[in-house]
């Protein structure tokens, strides 16, 4: 009943990008219209926008979107050559080589957001366009600012002790973009050493508040970054992962968004990636 359950949440709540996710994964349909829908967020100038992640409600780009575009992309293990060079265009226009690209431009503040998108994230960060471009690279499009750009993310692999979690999911698609062409092992054990003591992350189980945990990594079997976690580490995610599945089908989220529409969109697309991971598993 897990799937089933899930299927009804999905279809009475979910918008059309995580629909065409979810029809993909269990029904058979295109992954063209995964990216079909994707490009709809697309903007004029490359960038995403019109809320594509719900915590904020924003119609202009913004390199948060752009960064959940090319992670569903990711995720669902799909290129496309004309949405990550149109992508390419709008980082080689907004990102600073001497100080990075902020996650929210001023514009955001005009529009309802999260509690948690607030003005520091309007700074400039290095992490956030080591991240971008790691996933920009995983799409293996040919974009002179992209070449110019990786060599010097890798070295702020290396030379950085990253603290948040999220920077270093998004680092590892870096890692694994050059893994067949450079010697990447040193960065990869060191990428997973900052990652056990990184904010936002969950090792243990039960977790208690907002986190990544290592099924976020390693949504399947096969991921990148699957070898860091012990089979007992997955298993027990695995168990508590199920055990979330609320009465109305559905997965919670742990933090507040801007508005009852974010909410359902959050929970839809925690579900869609829920059902994913356990099938993936060999658990529905």
């Amino acid at each position: 009943m897990i799937l089933e359950n899930g299927a009804t949440f999905i279809w009475g709540n979910a918008r059309l990008l995580e629909r065409a996710i979810f029809e993909y994964y269990f029904y058979g349909a295109s992954p063209t219209r995964i990216i079909d829908v994707l490009r709809a967020y697309q903007n004029e100038d490359g960038g995403f926008g019109h809320a594509l992640e719900p915590d904020l409600r924003a119609p202009d780009s913004q390199p948060l979107f752009v960064e959940f575009a090319l992670r569903t992309l990711y995720d669902c293990q799909l290129r496309d050559p004309t949405i990550a060079h149109r992508v390419c265009d709008f980082l080689a226009k907004h990102a600073d080589l001497q100080h990075g690209i902020p996650t929210i431009f001023p514009s955001s503040q005009n529009y309802p957001r999260a509690r948690h998108w607030i003005d520091r994230n309007m700074e400039p960060s290095w992490d956030r366009l080591v991240g971008l471009v790691g996933l920009a690279n995983w799409q293996g499009v040919h974009h002179i600012w992209l070449k110019n750009v990786v060599d010097v993310c890798l070295d702020h692999v290396a030379s950085t002790t990253y603290t948040d979690a999220h920077t270093i999911m998004n680092a590892f698609c870096l890692l694994e973009s050059v893994a067949q062409e450079r010697d990447v092992e040193r960065l990869f054990h060191k990428l997973a050493q900052d990652l056990f003591t990184a904010h936002f992350f969950s090792i243990d189980v039960p977790v208690k508040t907002y986190a990544l945990t290592p099924l976020t990594l390693a949504p399947t079997p096969d991921a990148y970054c699957r070898q860091i976690f012990s089979r007992v580490q997955i298993d027990a995610h695995l168990n508590e992962l199920i055990s979330l599945q609320m009465a109305d089908g559905g997965w919670p989220i742990q933090w507040e968004p801007p508005g009852e529409a974010a909410q359902w969109e959050w929970r839809a697309q925690k579900t869609v990636n829920a059902l994913v991971t356990l099938h993936a598993y060999g658990k529905l």
